[in-house]
């Protein structure tokens, strides 16, 4: 029976975690629920080859509650493996993913599903969160940040948008995405596997397809910042560089297929995944000003640029962050400044 939601939970050595990722879920399945959501919801939990108890508690809550909660247990690929697992899985019309160690808020995850109800557009964008992990283990305690208060400025929640009326204006984000299921198994490509930081590839590979959106104005995702080990601390960031320049390389490659034809693409689709890869060419950026300064970092910076003017034009003058304009106007003299200044703020910029 097709289920209105898939929420798939890639999972990997998530002990710690993911009981208070599956209770936020679970909330509005138990017996007595304001809100009953059993006959909606498919929670698709993809064990990863963990080696701790991860995989025991996923089995624990699909005993509990075996008409919404679905465990594949599976070897070692990474989080692209869980994701690709989960949209050839998924019975859902609509699938999100909530990484192991992130959560749901309640109320806002139900007013999504009622929003999802009354759509048919290819995706519906929520708020999320960043929960600031204090340490105590208390999550409702952790500070909370919204990156984007709003998509953009006028929207009108609950509407359906065509996409290339909106596209200048927003960028998905995955914590705040929920895809229509059928715009992610006609993607011709899968999610890069054994590999960091392929959120990007996630969130752009769709877009030739999406032609509507819609928007609602609950803080659904609850992103946690902080913890140990996290793949976008700067210390992993730096150690997984290599993964970080795989993934700019697939996105390249796709971006090719978008712009010659191999994959259709309407123009207002092919600006934002511009848009959207001038974003991840900055990230890259950032990661080798976090490397010590030297003359070698230096050049490999001047390089990326001038691959990036030389081969994708586009991309290179969709950049919107001062940081790297600031650094192409000073002919990256300001190099030295750049490095003091992102280890000052240890911040996004």
């Amino acid at each position: 029976m097709e289920k209105l939601l898939t929420v798939v939970i890639p999972a990997y050595n998530a002990e710690r975690y993911i009981k208070y990722t599956l209770d936020s879920l679970c909330s509005g399945c138990r017996k007595q629920a304001v809100y009953d959501h059993s006959n909606e919801l498919e929670i698709l939990i993809v064990d990863d080859g963990s080696t701790d108890g991860t995989g025991d508690i996923a089995d624990q809550y699909a005993d509990k509650y075996p008409e919404v909660v679905r465990v594949i247990h599976k070897e070692n690929g990474g989080h692209g493996s869980g994701i690709n697992c989960g949209i050839q899985e998924a019975s859902g019309r609509y699938m999100k993913v909530v990484d192991a160690d992130d959560w749901v808020d309640e109320d806002a995850f139900h007013n999504l599903l009622r929003a999802l109800k009354k759509t048919k557009d290819d995706a519906v964008v929520s708020g999320f969160y960043w929960r600031f992990d204090n340490g105590t283990g208390e999550e409702d305690t952790f500070p909370k940040e919204a990156e984007i208060k709003e998509p953009f400025k006028g929207v009108q929640y609950g509407i359906t948008y065509a996409f290339e009326t909106v596209s200048s204006q927003i960028y998905m984000k995955m914590h705040g995405i929920t895809w229509k299921t059928e715009i992610l198994r006609q993607m011709s490509l899968f999610i890069d596997e054994h590999c960091y930081y392929v959120d990007a590839e996630y969130i752009l590979y769709p877009i030739p397809w999406v032609k509507t959106v819609s928007f609602i104005p609950d803080f659904v995702y609850q992103y946690r910042i902080g913890r140990e080990g996290q793949s976008v601390s700067p210390e992993k960031m730096i150690r997984n560089q290599k993964n970080y320049e795989k993934v700019m390389s697939s996105l390249l490659a796709f971006y090719k297929e978008c712009r010659n034809g191999g994959i259709e693409c309407g123009e207002a689709q092919l600006h934002y995944i511009e848009n959207g890869i001038a974003r991840v060419a900055a990230g890259e950026i950032k990661i080798l000003l976090s490397l010590p300064a030297a003359k070698e970092v230096r050049k490999k910076l001047i390089q990326l640029d001038q691959k990036l003017l030389r081969h994708y034009p586009a991309i290179y003058h969709a950049n919107r962050n001062k940081a790297v304009t600031l650094l192409r106007v000073s002919r990256y003299r300001l190099y030295g400044m750049a490095v003091w200044a992102l280890k000052k703020s240890r911040r996004k910029f």
